[in-house]
């Protein structure tokens, strides 16, 4: 059974109760001010099947002067709160099945002139994480032979006793893009992060297995020698019919993955399982020269 969730798409979104989440912090002059009043707090924008549109109640109008800062994220989540106006607090579920897709978008310095008549606040929501999938493949093509996957885990050391990804993060929702590699902020001690897995109930391989759902973290960067590590670590099961028999051997394999995983991208770990023969070389060793016996005579 894999365990990883659903990615988040524009068709996710508009599903039923589904939709995002808005901030619009209003300033009533042409400049920035710390003390902006919160017009729009965690407002829930749903599509509407019917209407074709988005919408959210109670509607508000356009002041007629000054300016609004919208921010947005998505899924939606109630009771979801800014500090700062501006930045978000993000737990990484631990249970990997529950996780989610966070995406974040904004509009800044949005007037009723520029959004009159036709014109609508317009989000281009961006992946604020990073997606991680995996597959598996056996190169084992002996008909007795099976191989069984029990177990992959993602952890910050080989024996396991290091945590690897990051639990808890802020992100900026003002913020356009990550370019500056300052969209998030993240705590970096060992009991702040933690491990996952990814599969846990066995998969007998046959040629290929690879789960549709993925994995979403902070981003993080493993690529260094001294900061975080992350490694794979694999067990499986090789199960050889040999009389009628069924031999297994358990098998348990760990590898560095050393990546720098970046927000909005997309990575999948390839993993490759497969069997070396124990074969056989013989021959038989000449007999040496005849070794002389002398001295046995009769006369």
């Amino acid at each position: 059974m894999d365990t990883r969730g659903p990615e988040s798409t524009t068709a996710t979104i508009q599903a039923a109760d589904k939709g995002f989440g808005v901030f619009g912090n209003y300033t009533s002059g042409s400049s920035v001010s710390s003390n902006p009043v919160l017009l729009f707090d965690n407002v829930h924008v749903t599509y509407s099947s019917t209407e074709k549109k988005w919408t959210y109640s109670p509607v508000k109008y356009w002041p007629t002067a000054g300016h609004i800062d919208f921010l947005a994220y998505a899924p939606y989540g109630s009771g979801t709160k800014l500090t700062n106006n501006k930045d978000l607090d993000f737990t990484v579920n631990s249970d990997v099945t529950k996780q989610i897709d966070l995406l974040w978008a904004n509009a800044a310095n949005q007037t009723k002139a520029n959004n009159s008549g036709k014109n609508k606040v317009n989000f281009t929501f961006k992946h604020a994480l990073a997606k991680i999938g995996y597959s598996v493949t056996s190169t084992n093509n002996d008909a007795s032979t099976t191989i069984t996957v029990t177990s992959i885990k993602l952890v910050g050391s080989e024996n396991e006793s290091t945590n690897a990804f990051y639990k808890k993060g802020t992100i900026d929702l003002s913020k356009a893009d990550n370019k500056a590699n300052d969209l998030w902020t993240t705590a970096s001690s060992n009991d702040t992060k933690q491990n996952f897995t990814l599969l846990s109930s066995a998969q007998t391989l046959s040629t290929k297995y690879e789960p549709t759902d993925y994995l979403f973290v902070i981003p993080q960067d493993f690529s260094g020698t001294t900061t975080d590590q992350l490694y794979v670590v694999v067990e499986y099961t090789v199960t050889t019919t040999d009389n009628s028999n069924n031999i297994e051997i358990k098998n348990k394999v760990s590898q560095k993955i050393p990546k720098d995983f970046k927000q909005g991208k997309a990575y999948m770990i390839n993993l490759k399982i497969g069997l070396t023969p124990i074969e056989f070389e013989a021959k038989v060793d000449l007999w040496p020269t005849d070794e002389s016996i002398d001295g046995i005579e009769w006369n």
